[in-house]
């Protein structure tokens, strides 16, 4: 079998007929029994906004430049998409496992603390975890992004694989993957409807992050996201 760890990723993971699926129930999500503080968000509105296909055509990857604040009212907008409701969520994830978490890496967010905290999807809540946001062992994690500092808020999303493999066994990690691209579309295409600007970082040192957000075994950082003006 080719060792490349890529092509054995996908050879491992492929199903062939007759091949049966571990079919459990995937883990809950994360839950902090005692953050720092919680910021209750404001009641993303459902109406007005731009049309779709104006926003489609203005779509486009771009880091933030300005360096200015944005408001509580749009972060919300913007994770309103990843929030759960009727029992799932704004984006499509094999089995209802969701496998993804996501945290803020928070700069320059009006009349929130700047530190990181974590989305607890289902009350629509910021959690704070941390009071510090070393922005410089950030800007070393993320490869020398220049466009860091301009970033009002960071979005980091985190894969926990063991969910969907419970669902699905070693492909739920494809599923995992795939989970964060839905994810972050789905906020980049909020951003600019609300006239933001969104780029993803998907080059960075993992295990930098990883300590950066005292994550657990099991859980790894799959794509950060600039938000900003």
């Amino acid at each position: 079998m080719d060792k490349h760890p890529g092509k054995l990723f996908y050879r491992l993971t492929r199903l062939f007929p007759g091949d049966g699926l571990p079919g459990g129930r995937a883990p809950a999500a994360k839950v902090y029994a005692n953050p720092l503080e919680s910021v209750d968000l404001p009641t993303p509105s459902k109406e007005g906004g731009a049309p779709v296909w104006k926003v489609l055509s203005r779509l486009a990857p771009q880091p933030p430049k300005v360096g200015s604040s944005i408001s509580q009212a749009e972060i919300s907008q913007l994770l309103q998409p990843l929030s759960v409701r009727r029992g799932g969520r704004g984006y499509p994830s094999a089995g209802g496992a969701y496998p993804l978490e996501v945290y803020l890496g928070v700069q320059n967010l009006q009349d929130t603390f700047p530190g990181i905290y974590h989305y607890a999807a289902k009350s629509h809540q910021l959690e704070q975890l941390s009071a510090k946001l070393n922005l410089a062992a950030w800007r070393e994690a993320l490869m020398d992004l220049e466009s860091l500092e301009q970033a009002a808020v960071f979005l980091i999303f985190t894969a926990v694989p063991d969910r969907s493999e419970a669902v699905f066994g070693l492909r739920g990690y494809r599923y995992a993957l795939l989970e964060a691209g839905y994810a972050v579309g789905e906020v980049m295409v909020a951003a600019t409807a609300l006239g933001l600007q969104a780029y993803p970082a998907e080059t960075f040192y993992d295990e930098n992050v990883r300590a950066l957000l005292s994550l657990p075994e099991g859980e790894y950082p799959a794509v950060v996201l600039l938000l900003g003006r």
